[in-house]
């Protein structure tokens, strides 16, 4: 066989294996699976520039997502001049001009000047070929739904109501999704409006997005989110088979934070489940949201009796907390409450609240109504020195160290040998402490700490939790508990003064 001819052969091998691992990416299972192939196939350098370039005119959504996950790991200056001369081709198909189009403003972030504006096909069809591409990805990356709608909540006003109006004419019942995802991000009035949308669609997703706004739409239009759920029932639709849920509960730690853990047991498979980790924030609200789908029920504690604690080691191996099983209605009164935290500091809503909110609402679930805490024991009328020491030491108690503003300040105005326990410094810490708004969170985290021991069927502590609580109210500045919790702030923020001070020193 000819030299050159033996290799054109081995190149049009090489372009065939470049083109099947780029079609392979249609057929990631998630999202981190697809980035990685995207990130290998990436590394051809320009064969994988070529098979992007020649497979733009593709019909399948998911690999149109796949080929923009390319262009994210090709190098920036051979890849964006590629594609507008593509978008530019008018030899080139409709579709595939689109997709180059798509793949320049979402997955590269580059704006189109007016000149490749006006030599592209009809602005439309890049609105429902990137909402078909969202919604097949949403598939294995439901969070895309979310980057979707933020994309989308940043155009124009003209714009956004444009392409909802391709996304309500889209036959897909999977629109239903998208839209939840863009409601659950905007206005009022486009909430209301794709309310009506989801209400005049007759299909359990539908149905499955109205109990989800029901929680995070804004409040005045939850009344019209129950209006439509009931449209969809009255004409027959039904829902979605609902899973079983489970919840557990840590303390809370020095700073009001705990973790709430909300499993749900799908029906069809009682061997997996899902797991959304959630970290509260007494002030703030959901200040973190972590889903795991589809995990092995293995890997996670056995199901036991409400109240059963369980030590659970985290993601580093070295940190274990208390988590206490908990009945799923107090779970999701609770979060409704963080949730109602987190509105009034504007902050968007975590997307795993968005896309896997089935998970906590559905048809089981009624609108929101607070469930009451447990009856908790009166306080303890005697508390030794040693029980509350003894308190202080339990693992639930674990890190609590108060973090102020003022020990900067105060720290900064003594030496380290004028730092000792029951002097000077130590007690002008425990006014700290006493002094508002610090008093009242620590006395409100205290009460959260005694609600967690009844929950977890130890009624002695709490009892004892709320006798302490009671001595911070009353401004009990000697209280052992008050002095041990002023002492192990004071020598924690000491310690980590001097360890940005020494860094400080060596970075000199």
């Amino acid at each position: 066989m000819d030299p050159k001819e033996s290799s054109r052969l081995l190149n049009f091998g090489d372009r065939l294996a470049v083109d099947r691992a780029l079609k392979d990416l249609a057929q990631a299972h998630n999202a981190y699976e697809l980035d990685e192939k995207a990130r290998k196939l990436a590394e051809q350098g320009m064969p994988a520039l070529k098979a992007l370039l020649r497979h733009l005119d593709t019909g399948d959504p998911a690999l149109r997502g796949g080929l923009g996950h390319l262009a994210r790991h090709l190098d920036a200056e051979m890849v964006i001049p590629a594609l507008r001369r593509a978008a530019m081709d008018t030899s080139r198909s409709d579709a595939a001009r689109l997709t180059a189009v798509m793949i320049l403003e979402r997955y590269l972030g580059q704006d189109i000047d007016p000149e490749l504006a006006q030599r592209i096909p009809a602005s439309y069809d890049v609105a429902r070929e990137s909402g078909e591409e969202a919604i097949a990805i949403a598939e294995t990356d439901p969070l895309v739904l979310v980057e979707y709608a933020e994309q989308l909540l940043n155009e124009p006003p003209e714009i956004i109501q444009a392409v909802l109006q391709i996304v309500k004419d889209m036959e897909d019942p999977r629109r239903a999704r998208l839209l939840l995802a863009v409601a659950a991000y905007g206005e009022p009035s486009l909430q209301k409006d794709i309310l009506a949308a989801l209400g005049a669609m007759r299909h359990p997703l539908a149905l499955q997005a109205l109990y989800i706004l029901r929680r995070l739409a804004a409040p005045e239009l939850h009344p019209l989110a129950q209006r439509q759920i009931q449209k969809l029932r009255m004409a027959g639709v039904h829902p979605l088979p609902a899973g079983q849920l489970r919840a557990l509960w840590s303390p809370l730690n020095a700073q009001g934070h705990s973790i709430l853990w909300v499993i749900h047991q799908s029906p069809q498979n009682e061997a997996r489940v899902d797991l959304l980790t959630l970290i509260l924030h007494d002030q703030w609200g959901v200040v973190y949201a972590e889903a795991y789908p589809n995990l092995e029920a293995e890997e996670l504690p056995r199901p036991a009796a409400m109240g059963t604690v369980h030590q659970v080691r985290m993601v580093d191996g070295h940190h274990q907390v208390l988590l206490a099983e908990i009945k799923p209605p107090l779970a999701l009164s609770m979060l409704d409450q963080a949730l109602e935290h987190l509105a009034q500091t504007e902050a968007p809503w975590p997307g795993e609240l968005v896309v896997f909110g089935h998970w906590l609402w559905n048809q089981e679930t009624p609108s929101p109504q607070p469930v009451p805490w447990p009856r908790l024991p009166a306080a303890a009328s005697e508390l030794s020195q040693e029980e509350s020491l003894a308190l202080l030491d339990h693992p639930a108690f674990a890190g609590w160290v108060w973090v102020l503003p003022e020990f900067e300040t105060l720290l900064a105005q003594h030496s380290q040998k004028e730092i000792s326990k029951g002097g000077p410094i130590h007690q002008q810490v425990v006014q700290l402490l006493l002094e508002d708004p610090h008093r009242s969170q620590l006395s409100a985290r205290l009460l959260q700490q005694a609600r967690w021991f009844k929950l977890a069927g130890h009624s002695r502590n709490a009892a004892r939790v709320l006798a302490i609580r009671d001595g911070v109210e009353q401004g009990e500045s000697q209280h052992p508990f008050l002095q041990e919790l002023a002492w192990r702030s004071l020598i924690t923020a000491a310690a980590d003064r001097a360890m940005r001070r020494t860094l400080h020193l060596l970075r000199k």
